[in-house]
Order: C-alpha cells, then structure tokens, then sequence
C-alpha cells in the first residue's frame, strides 16, 4: 500500500485534482488513484467526530488510513502520565468508526525526546492503549537507536517507522533498524526549506525508490501488511513520488488525468506527470 502524506494541497490543483474540483470533493478523489493515505492534520488538533465521520463515508471499504497522534500528547505532554493515556485514548475513540481501514496510528516523537527521558513512558502508553489500536512509532533522537526498543515495540504488539529523509543533516538514510510489529510503515520525506516548492517533481530519487520497492515487495511476500507513504518534500510533489514508488513495486500506476470531468484548461503545466 502506497500514498502520500495528505492530501489537502492546494498546489495540487490543476496538477492532479481536476481545475474545477473544491476541496470538499478531494479526499474521495484521491482515493480513485491511491489506496493508502497518511493524515497530517490530526497531528495539530483531533479531528471533529463529524470531520471522521465524513472520511468513512468518502473512503472505499479497502483503503489503508494512517493518522498522526496528536502532537499534544508527543511534544507537549512528552508522553508522559495519566493525561497522555487518556487523551490516546480520546483520540483511538474519534477514530474508531473507520473500523478496518484505519491502518495504524503514528505515535511521531519529538526530536529533543531522548530514550533516557521517553523509553518508561513509551513503554507505559503503549501497554495502556486500547487494545485494538495499532499503533507506529517513529523515534527522532539517535539514543533510541538501540536493540532493545525493536524488543520493547514486539512485546507492546507496536510497529517501528522507517524513515528517510532526503536532504538535512544527519537524516540522508533510513532509520539504522529493522522493520518490527504487526504492521511494516515507511516514511519518504525532504525538508521544508531545502524544498520548498511542492507541486512538481524537482528532483530525482530514483534509487532510493527502487530499494523502497524492493524491501516492500520483499515484506508483503512473506504476509506481512505494508504501507509507504510519501510527503512533498521528498522528490517535490508527493503524488507524482507516490505514484512512481507503485510503477516500481508492480502496482497499478494511477493516471489522475484520466479521471478529469474535462480536459485540462489551456495553460496549466501538467508534464510533472508524464
């Protein structure tokens, strides 16, 4: 399962939604060309039970939802007591009407968080979450980068992020670790100021998709579940990465162009996805 890391982009208009598409018709869009996709927006604020609700009734039955936990409980609560598990488990009760679409949730820690302030309360929330919460980790401080946590994540039944960042010091390759959990969940990214533009593809990573494609086929041959998800800074413009990653994996490569109500308006720039 590949996608992108949100979809709410206005840059993306004209280049993979139709001119004519709001934003109120985007997220099922998207979901005729891909069938997996990360939500980066729950990561600021939880979403309404309506806002959840509306994005049940837009997704097909078969599609692989991800979501950021709440950066509340990551970088401000850092984890830490009663209060985290419980808003954890606010946040696993507003997803719960996606049943079996909801693929994991992304407990994404901060970077200042090192394993000797983090690992006990990592290890608390996870053996405190509803028991039917799949749940990712994703670890940004070089102390986490250890044996034991792949040991620590096996036995709380959680999944390790692998991740790699294109460009930025010290993130130009994939976490040092191998994938563990139920579930195997990999993070393409760039960072912001390095590229700042995201509705095209400005730069080639070819390699490194290909490795990619590799690993995934290699993890879903044995059975396992996996997804990959892209952001914008990655290549330049996640839809196009995505969809790449998928041609290279054997996947069915979606043609957003093919599913336009009309032809393109005079003038837009559309050989990003050629």
């Amino acid at each position: 399962m590949i996608g992108t890391c949100g979809f709410a982009y206005p840059e993306w208009r004209g280049r993979f939604y139709p001119p004519e598409l709001g934003p109120p018709g985007w997220l099922r869009f998207y979901a005729e060309s891909f069938t997996a996709l990360e939500l980066d927006g729950t990561f600021y604020r939880p979403p309404a039970p309506a806002v959840v609700a509306g994005w049940a009734e837009q997704l097909p039955e078969r599609f692989a939802l991800a979501a950021k936990v709440p950066r509340t409980i990551t970088h401000e609560l850092r984890l830490a007591g009663d209060e985290a598990v419980a808003m954890l488990h606010a946040f696993a009760g507003l997803l719960a009407p996606l049943g079996d679409r909801l693929f994991a949730v992304l407990l994404q820690l901060p970077p200042s968080l090192t394993a000797a302030e983090g690992a006990r309360r990592l290890e608390r929330l996870l053996a405190s979450r509803p028991a039917w919460l799949p749940i990712v980790v994703e670890v940004r401080h070089r102390s986490w980068y250890e044996d034991w946590l792949p040991e620590l994540l096996e036995r709380e039944e959680a999944g390790l992020a692998r991740v790699e960042k294109a460009g930025g010091p010290g993130w130009s390759r994939p976490v040092p670790m191998e994938w563990t959990g139920p579930v195997r969940y990999g993070r393409l990214l760039g960072d912001r100021e390095e590229l700042p533009e995201i509705g095209r593809k400005v730069r080639d990573l070819s390699p490194a998709l290909d490795r990619w494609a590799a690993v995934a086929g290699a993890e879903a041959a044995q059975g396992r579940d996996v997804a990959i998800f892209v952001n914008n800074r990655y290549e330049g413009a996640g839809f196009v990465t995505a969809a790449e990653l998928r041609r290279r994996a054997g996947q069915p490569v979606p043609d957003p162009r093919e599913l336009w109500p009309a032809p393109p308006l005079p003038g837009l720039e559309l050989d990003e996805l050629e």
